[in-house]
């Protein structure tokens, strides 16, 4: 039997082996139809060659240059909906999927057309017991906070609280394509972090809601393509994470300045762990490209 159709678009940037192990979990997938569509961000390790040649039946788009997670994933969900599937699945390259998962996010995504986003239980990869994200976090738009949800949770514990919004990661992310056509694709004004969010917020806004399949599940190798704690990883987190507050923050809501120092002390150990010069060099560049309105990939000084 077939159910709708599905375009999974994975996005390589210098992370050949790490495409290459994904794309083969791919093929264990016991979903029918789906369809793989590669897009390169200009890779220079290979990859372009080495995938083309394992995968020649993967559709496979070379962007040129870095564009970004969300200008990648982009022209691969807006050439998947030329297709006219019902879905697209973003799908990270450092992650190896189980072969009933797009089976159960597809049936989960099903069950209503109200919702638009669909998640997945991640594990780690090296400790695939341990949850990475049931699908996705809660981000608090008054105070640029995040925390993972590291367990299954009830469907009603997916809805907004306040201030706090239940989102799916963008790690695995199944976008209903009526909802992508009606709300839009990331915005590439983030280039890295809290894209997701941001979508998960417009589609809110639109009507649409978000759920978690826990019978899909997958592991996560985690920020391969930016490492835990460098100066790089806390320049986007802190920039994407003002300019959604900027965006998304109810009135009265903390000014950007107490929200930085907020998030600066969050993130004191990682800084405090080698590489403190660095890491406070990018925090403080980052707050002031966020004042300047600067979008775009990190400064290459970083």
């Amino acid at each position: 039997m077939s159910g709708p159709a599905v375009v999974v678009v994975v996005l390589n940037w210098n992370g050949r082996e790490d495409t290459l192990a994904c794309l083969r979990s791919l093929e264990r997938v016991d979903y029918a139809p789906f369809t793989v569509l590669v897009v390169d961000n200009g890779s220079q390790d290979g990859s372009e060659e080495a995938i083309r040649k394992a995968f020649p039946q993967h559709e496979f788009v070379q962007t040129g240059k870095n564009l970004g997670y969300a200008g990648g994933n982009n022209l691969g969900i807006e050439r998947a909906l030329k297709s006219s599937c019902d879905y697209v699945l973003v799908l990270n390259n450092d992650t190896e999927v189980d072969p009933g998962f797009l089976t159960a996010m597809v049936d989960c995504a099903e069950q209503d057309p109200h919702i638009g986003i669909t998640g997945a239980a991640i594990a780690y990869a090296d400790r695939p017991q341990s949850l990475w994200a049931f699908g996705g976090g809660r981000f608090n738009v008054a105070t640029a906070t995040v925390r993972h949800v590291q367990r299954e949770v009830p469907a009603d514990s997916l809805a907004t609280r306040g201030h706090v919004h239940f989102y799916i990661t963008g790690c695995a992310i199944l976008l209903r394509s009526e909802m992508v056509r009606q709300v839009g694709t990331f915005d590439t004004s983030y280039f890295h972090f809290c894209e997701d969010v941001d979508l998960c917020l417009r589609a809110e806004r639109a009507g649409y809601r978000v759920a978690v399949a826990p019978g899909a599940r997958l592991v996560h190798k985690v920020s391969a393509s930016t490492k835990v704690g460098s100066p790089s990883f806390l320049y986007y987190n802190l920039r994407s994470r003002l300019a959604l507050v900027s965006r998304f923050g109810p009135p009265g809501a903390p000014r950007p300045w107490s929200v930085a120092i907020l998030w600066m002390r969050l993130w004191r150990p990682a800084i405090a762990s080698g590489m403190a010069v660095s890491g406070w060099r990018g925090l403080a560049r980052a707050w002031r490209d966020f004042q300047t309105g600067a979008t775009g990939p990190a400064p290459e000084d970083l």
